[in-house]
């Protein structure tokens, strides 16, 4: 079996796979070091691979190379599925290249346009012939709530709310209304844009806030929650035959 371990911003994701089939997956916070480790101590893996927007510590780290004899960290140099049309390539998030790879796998032969809605909003363009082509970071659902709290003087640090009115009736309301219907805004006028260029674009949703944004969206996004997970995963299976035992 393999093992993936995405370490984000916030939540870790950890998944087991038999082949490409996800035997059973998990997304723990990043404050829960001793959870992550617990769960990857579970059970024992042939090959292994994990990428991180930041440090990964060591606790993790020894936990995937006590269960897996062969571990793949995705960096600058790991040979991909895929080739990459980036400006500097050496600055492209792993988890974003991850994505792309989940993206490719998933739809062989297919424009896709990926939201992954998490901390950050990535928005990033595989093409029909195998290609990242790039894409775009904003601010996330609740990195904006967060930011206009934090940023101004008199504001509420308020949550997602389904149940909002599209004008603000108060402060509250307004802060909902403008943060949800920007990023639905944002989305949709995506969607919109390159629908002109590419008719037969995929639009995919992954990431924390993927379903509840998606619910928001009149336009038609396929979810695919775990896109990340298969995305390294496939770079794995991709590089089995040249990963050395840790």
């Amino acid at each position: 079996m393999n093992l993936t371990v995405d370490i984000g911003n916030t939540h870790s994701k950890i998944a087991c796979f038999d082949r490409d089939v996800i035997v059973d997956c998990i997304s723990i916070e990043n404050q829960d070091q001793t959870g992550i480790s617990e769960w990857i101590l579970k059970r024992e893996y042939s090959n292994s691979i994990f990428c991180s927007v930041g440090r990964i510590s060591e606790n993790i780290m020894t936990a995937i190379k006590r269960q897996s004899p062969k571990v793949l960290y995705l960096d600058r140099h790991t040979p991909l599925p895929f080739r990459v049309v980036y400006k500097t390539p050496d600055t492209l998030g792993y988890d974003r290249i991850a994505a792309a790879s989940g993206a490719i796998k998933d739809f062989p032969g297919e424009d896709v346009l990926i939201f992954d809605f998490g901390t950050a909003l990535t928005i990033d363009f595989v093409s029909a012939t195998g290609e990242y082509r790039g894409g775009n970071i904003s601010p996330g659902l609740n990195t904006r709530f967060r930011s206009l709290h934090d940023y101004t003087a008199g504001l509420p640090f308020v949550k997602s709310n389904r149940n909002y009115p599209f004008l603000g009736e108060d402060t509250e309301s307004a802060i909902v209304s403008g943060v949800q219907q920007g990023i639905v805004f944002e989305a949709t006028g995506y969607i919109d844009t390159y629908v002109k260029q590419f008719p037969a674009c995929k639009f995919v949703a992954t990431g924390g806030d993927s379903s509840y944004v998606a619910g928001l969206i009149s336009k038609q996004l396929i979810l695919c929650p775990n896109l990340t997970l298969e995305g390294l995963n496939y770079i794995l299976n991709f590089n089995i035959n040249s990963i050395r035992n840790s």
